[in-house]
């Protein structure tokens, strides 16, 4: 189980995927052993496989430039449905906020705080995205009824990655993560219950992307953030598209989504201990009634969708809603079948007008040991992409 339990604490870390191209399209490495995957730059309008100027946020000399407003910044609602599958015990997440940044920066590959061994004289822009998730909550015994205090937990992820030219590379990660998470199916004590995870991770990957340096800190109680670090090596060497945990909803952003699409994915997670495979798969699934009026209506508000009011033959219709096409995300590793991830985005319907960008509309978690889901659904459109 532990390597589901790893999962669920990146899924509310919220980022798993990634791709590569030395880890992924590696030099040296025959494109016909590797199951890559196809990534697009579906945020701009016209899926340019580079980095467009106008989505560069922050300069070679750190500081913002003339496009700094044109970052993507989203905010979500957070909602969560209560499970019926544990006996034991029952969790309550309230308050919840999730934000979401994504732009382009110069990354300095000389900087001190990259590894000596990994630094090099250059500049390069890359992409950078952010998500960043803060929630209550409050765990109850369901004989008994004692309930612990409510807590509050933040999650946020960091990562920094290549265009979708070069299969978004990643380049430097981290996660920040104050979680109390299920621990156990059955729980005969509170105590039992609750796993409480005070964790950070930073993650540098080398300018070829051949290995990454994980550093662990351990801030919990009495550890006085005791350090420890490891080396992955031979990420070249991956047979799928490799991926950063903390860039997976880009990275499926990127994939051409359709009912039909299968796809097996690595993504490092120094959660999860390195590599593992992940399965996305195409699915029809529609958003409820309202959650697409909402939706629709907050990206009309930026632009991202304008609604069809007339058919055809120019009679009144009402609107349908922005269409969508979501994707499953789950746990490929042997025969233990894990929680799965469902996440829908705006659907590339003209290719060379993508007005909706491909936005990520919704995104639903499952928590371990049928506790329920927590759900992530598009509110506001913040700031949006220069449209070109």
């Amino acid at each position: 189980m532990k390597k589901l339990q790893s999962f669920a604490v990146a899924a509310l870390a919220v980022g798993m995927a990634a791709t590569l191209a030395g880890c992924g399209g590696c030099a040296g490495c025959s494109s016909n052993s590797k199951n890559l995957t196809s990534t697009v730059s579906n945020w701009f309008t016209d899926g340019y496989s580079g980095i467009q100027q106008s989505f560069i946020a922050v300069g070679p000399d750190g500081n913002e430039t003339g496009y700094a407003g044109y970052k993507e910044i989203i905010n979500y609602d957070v909602a969560f449905d209560e499970g019926k599958g544990n006996r034991t015990y029952s969790v309550d997440y309230t308050n919840g906020s999730f934000r979401t940044e994504f732009y382009a920066v110069y990354y300095n590959w000389n900087d001190e705080k990259i590894p000596e061994a990994y630094r090099v004289d250059a500049k390069e822009v890359v992409y950078y995205y952010k998500t960043e998730l803060n929630i209550s909550v409050q765990y109850k015994m369901t004989a008994s009824g004692e309930q612990s205090e409510i807590y509050r937990d933040s999650i946020v992820n960091e990562a920094y990655f290549r265009a979708a030219g070069k299969n978004l590379q990643p380049v430097y990660s981290s996660q920040r993560l104050i979680s109390r998470s299920p621990a156990n199916l059955q729980a005969g004590s509170l105590g039992s219950a609750i796993k409480t995870v005070n964790v950070g991770y930073e993650n540098f990957y080398s300018f070829d992307c051949r290995e990454v340096l994980s550093t662990t800190t351990d801030y919990s109680e009495n550890a006085e953030g005791a350090q420890s670090s490891k080396t992955y090596k031979k990420l070249n060497k991956v047979k799928n598209s490799l991926f950063d945990n903390s860039s997976l909803y880009i990275a499926v952003r990127s994939m051409g989504l359709t009912t039909e699409y299968n796809q097996t994915v690595s993504v490092f997670s120094a959660a999860g201990g390195g590599v593992s495979n992940y399965t996305v798969k195409g699915s029809g699934a529609a958003l409820g009634a309202e959650e697409r009026k909402s939706v629709s209506a907050a990206m009309e508000a930026k632009g991202l969708y304008v609604p069809v009011t007339t058919d055809a033959e120019g009679n009144t219709v009402e609107d349908a809603g922005i269409p969508t096409i979501a994707a499953d995300i789950s746990f490929a590793g042997g025969t233990l079948a894990g929680t799965t991830q469902r996440v829908w985005y705006a659907a590339v319907t003209n290719a060379d007008r993508n007005q909706s960008r491909s936005t990520m509309v919704k995104l639903s978690i499952p928590l371990s040991y049928g506790l329920g889901t927590l759900n992530f659904t598009l509110k506001e459109v913040e700031s949006t992409l220069w449209d070109e």
